[in-house]
């Protein structure tokens, strides 16, 4: 018997030698599939994933199942119309046994699988398979049932999408299948879970060998055999060696807890990319908390996700913690006070994820305790600095209210590394900010600064901050700001001022002076909006219409153009719950009889802009937000329903001088429904303190692009506008200095639309690794990784990796496909490669020596390819070659366009 399994073993093992696809078995709730993408097959409940996720999947290359139980009834209630098909219960689940032969338990299936499939599922696992044994005792009632079950996963494959069919066990019934089955899969080969008590135990050896004995049969068969194991996430090494084992023995793997509510290790492993943060909505929304505003945009850097919770209906008791690589708290003294069940929950995770504490700490004593860390009483009188100098150096200075007492913090200190510490008169002390093997804290008035201007600092610096305490590992990180390995331009306009005139001769329109002077002259890609309410007859104007209209007619021809709409009658506040202050501004424009309509701000505004205004070539699918610019969503899923991208808010805003942090937003607002993409950068009215003085401010947006390049690059040179600097001389003067410098980066020009439809999917960027050790990269949109120099230099294959190019913090990938595997290494490789390029790479395909090549190019188009000693290029297109030093070549055109080709090269 065991020569015979062998034997089988060796015969079928050829099947898959290749490794097989990634799968995963999730059935807890979806709310993003930033982890799920990572894999190449997943497996769900149907109820818990959205259409639009499933599409995500599909972007990312993912087959998509959907679970049905064909044997079991697992609701709550039995429905009546099933109460005489279900003969027995299975304990162990508390579901219902069901009667496979029985028709309306037949007619129930076929109705499931029928409703998932149109959903646009491409297969069903089909499971409990063997559930009749727990009601059938003898040989002719198990036959019946086999032969029912037989008939029933024929009839799922003749719906007509065919979905795939994946088998948990139903070993006896494999053969009286006509229907192709994709794969079968089985629990407990070495590793099992027991539901009951909830406890993990091996396997015995008599039911590992029967299991795998049915197994090779199946193999024998050519049907893939996927063997799903019990270990839990908080094992990740056992379940990569475990993984490792059955792949070994010819099986696809899938390890993951008992329940399969964690992502678990298959032929590649997750990557942790998720960092929990929590905030309290008592005291504003997610997207005007500190969580997202200060913390958001240095972990984001990181190429991690930011994932801010409201800490009062956060379900501390179903957390997948295994996706988080750590956990940070921006919270008051009362927010502890008021849900205890943090401080129970972060007792359960603390020392196996590292915590941050930001402004308090938690008021659980035997917590605190538990870190080394006493609460012991008040400092008193005059407060100054005793340690830490060097982390406030050059930095707002530290200051103490007279109203405020100040916390007497003492710490364990063989176990935790004070860094800032404070004392009063008597020499007490204090500790602010702390390091720890379980993480750290950061206390009040630490660590952002409010001044009397209403603007806030960071007294220390915030990248600095996360890598002493989060414990981040270096990984490569999903990037908005790059194309091509060259640093992404971008230009947009929003509609105010339209109709006022500027201070010129003959005084035009503001938009006349934009479209002589701007619009014409660069024609780099730009994004112009309007206010309908401005130019439109229903609007403020209705008898300057006409001569609005057409100005706006000429400037929506340009081709390079993008035309948007930033609403129809410019709302300044998107957020009509809250309770504000509207005096300064209005609630939107003074329209006669309108009331605010979100549907009408944003579809009657696109829809009056396509019908009225665009050219028949081209139209508008872009809403750039008014006013505060901070839609809720709600509201973002107006335009994500009619599949608008949209863009604008963020805080993004830095001089020389003025350089903090604080005011540096995050590159989005990720809800599970819609996603807020952010303007890289704000507009002029930034600098020129509201458009009240120095009129040719907005020519310092310069010094905001260069110190959000380096030593970082955090955004893209974003040129951000209004129609109303067109108003005066020194206005545009300022405008077009900006344009001059930017045209002469070496940049990438894409339009904003490109550019947001990158963004928004940053977080949906997955990353895992193989289990040989290769970062694998999932893109269902970003085209750019960054690399942080401490990796090292990528030596993927060129079928794998168009090129990279040196940035000032790492370099920076080009990817050429959806999936892509990395590896790294401290030497260069001397392969050919693409090093950068002004235009969008489109194709980059290795097929032996020969590399097939494509870019589409908004400007005249450019590009530089490294190691070509032995390589020739062809080109659809003339290009002019110059040799550059070391080992370089740059390749030109004076046109913009399609440019495509080859690459022979004798050393690939």
């Amino acid at each position: 018997m065991r020569l015979t399994l062998l034997l089988l073993i060796s015969i079928t093992f050829n099947v898959f030698a290749k490794t097989p696809p990634s799968i995963v078995f999730y059935y807890n709730d979806v709310d993003s599939v930033r982890e799920l993408i990572n894999y190449d097959r997943v497996v769900v409940n149907a109820n818990l994933i959205t259409d639009k996720q499933i599409q995500t999947l599909h972007t990312a290359g993912s087959l998509v199942f959907a679970y049905l139980s064909v044997g079991e009834y697992d609701g709550e209630i039995l429905p009546s119309t099933l109460a005489s098909a279900s003969p027995a219960k299975n304990e162990n689940w508390q579901s219902h046994a069901m009667m496979l032969s029985s028709p309306a338990w037949q007619k129930h299936l076929l109705a499931e699988a029928k409703k998932v499939t149109k959903r646009g599922f491409d297969g069903l696992f089909l499971d409990t398979l063997d559930s009749y044994y727990l009601f059938t005792d003898s040989e002719k009632e198990q036959t019946l049932q086999q032969q029912a079950l037989a008939k029933i996963i024929d009839s799922l494959y003749q719906l007509p999408t065919h979905p795939k069919l994946i088998l948990n066990r139903g070993f006896e019934v494999i053969p009286q299948i006509k229907a192709p089955i994709y794969a079968v899969a089985a629990e407990s080969l070495y590793d099992s879970y027991h539901p009951v008590d909830q406890t993990y135990h091996k396997v015995s050896e008599n039911d590992r060998n029967w299991l795998a004995g049915k197994l090779a049969e199946v193999k024998a068969r050519n049907i893939e055999t996927i063997a799903i194991d019990y270990i839990p996430a908080s094992e990740r090494e056992r379940q990569k060696d475990a993984a490792q084992r059955l792949l070994d023995e010819g099986y696809t793997p899938y390890i993951s807890d008992g329940l399969l509510y964690e992502f678990g290790t298959s032929t590649i492993q997750p990557v942790a990319k998720r960092v929990l943060g929590f905030y309290d909505s008592q005291y504003g929304a997610m997207n005007s908390s500190q969580c997202h505003r200060m913390m958001a945009m240095p972990i984001e850097y990181k190429g991690y996700v930011p994932d801010c919770q409201d800490v009062n209906n956060f379900n501390f008791s179903q957390v997948d913690i295994s996706r988080y690589a750590a956990v940070y708290t921006w919270l008051e003294q009362a927010s502890f006070q008021r849900v205890p069940a943090l401080s129970l929950w972060l007792d359960t995770v603390i020392f196996k994820t590292p915590v941050l504490f930001i402004n308090q700490l938690p008021t659980d004593n035997a917590l605190l305790a538990r870190l080394g860390i006493q609460n012991s009483g008040d400092l008193s009188g005059k407060i100054t600095l005793k340690v830490g100098h060097a982390w406030l150096r050059n930095r707002y200075p530290l200051r103490f209210s007279q109203f405020e007492t100040q916390a007497k913090i003492t710490i364990d200190k063989n176990t935790i590394t004070p860094l800032i510490t404070i004392e009063d008169q008597q020499q007490n002390t204090s500790t602010l900010f702390f390091k720890a093997g379980w993480g750290g804290a950061i206390l009040n008035p630490l660590p952002v600064a409010s001044l009397a201007n209403e603007t806030e600092v960071w007294q220390i610096d915030p990248f600095r901050l996360v890598d002493e305490t989060l414990q981040l590992p270096v990984i490569p990180a999903a990037d908005a700001t790059t194309e091509s390995g060259r640093r992404i331009l971008t230009s947009h306009v929003d509609g105010d001022g339209f109709p006022s005139k500027g201070w010129f001769p003959g005084k035009p329109y503001t938009a006349e002076v934009l479209l002589e002077h701007v619009f014409k002259k660069y024609t780099l890609p730009q994004t112009v909006s309007v206010i309908e309410g401005e130019v439109g007859e229903r609007g403020l104007y209705p008898k300057e219409s006409p001569q609005l209209e057409a100005i706006a007619r000429k400037i929506f021809k340009l081709p390079h153009v993008e035309i948007a709409s930033h609403t129809f009658s410019h709302p300044f506040f998107w957020d009509f719950d809250k309770v504000v202050d509207s005096s300064a501004y209005g609630e939107n424009l003074p329209i006669p009889g309108y009331t605010v309509d979100y549907n009408n701000e944003i579809i009657g505004s696109i829809d009056y802009i396509n019908k009225n205004l665009a050219p028949k070539n081209k139209k508008a699918r872009l809403v750039l937000w008014s006013g505060k610019a901070d839609p809720k969503e709600d509201i973002l899923a107006i335009a994500e329903k009619a599949n608008l991208l949209n863009v604008n808010g963020g805080n993004t805003y830095v001089v020389r001088g003025n350089d903090n942090f604080t005011q540096v937003s995050p590159t989005i607002t990720w809800y599970p429904s819609a996603v807020h993409v952010y303007a890289p950068v704000l507009n002029e009215n930034l600098y020129t303190n509201l458009w009240t003085e120095h009129h040719d401010g907005y020519g310092r947006a310069v010094e905001t692009f260069q110190l959000l390049g380096e030593p970082r690059r955090l955004k893209t040179i974003s040129i951000y506008y209004h129609m109303y600097s067109g108003a005066y001389p020194a206005s545009l003067k300022g405008l077009t200095n900006v344009y001059d410098w930017a045209i002469k980066q070496k940049a990438t020009p894409l339009y904003l639309s490109e550019y947001a439809e990158r963004a928004r999917t940053l977080y949906e960027t997955g990353l895992s690794k193989t289990l040989s050790g290769e970062w694998l990269i999932t893109s269902t949109g970003i085209k750019s990784i960054r690399a942080p120099y401490r990796l090292g230099y990528p030596v993927t294959p060129t079928s794998e990796l168009a090129g990279w190019n040196q940035g000032p913090d790492g370099n920076y990938l080009m990817l050429t496909k959806t999936r892509t595997r990395l590896q790294f290494s401290t030497t260069q490789s001397n392969a050919p490669r693409l090093q950068s390029a002004n235009a969008q790479l489109t194709k980059w395909l290795a097929q032996g020596s020969t590399i097939h090549w494509a870019f589409n190019s908004h400007v005249p188009f450019e590009m530089e390819l490294t190691n070509m000693n032995h390589c020739t290029l062809r080109s659809n297109k003339a290009l002019a070659k110059t040799q550059l030093p070391p080992n370089r070549v740059r390749y030109q055109s004076n046109k913009n366009g399609v440019f495509q080709g080859t690459l022979n090269c004798n050393n690939l």
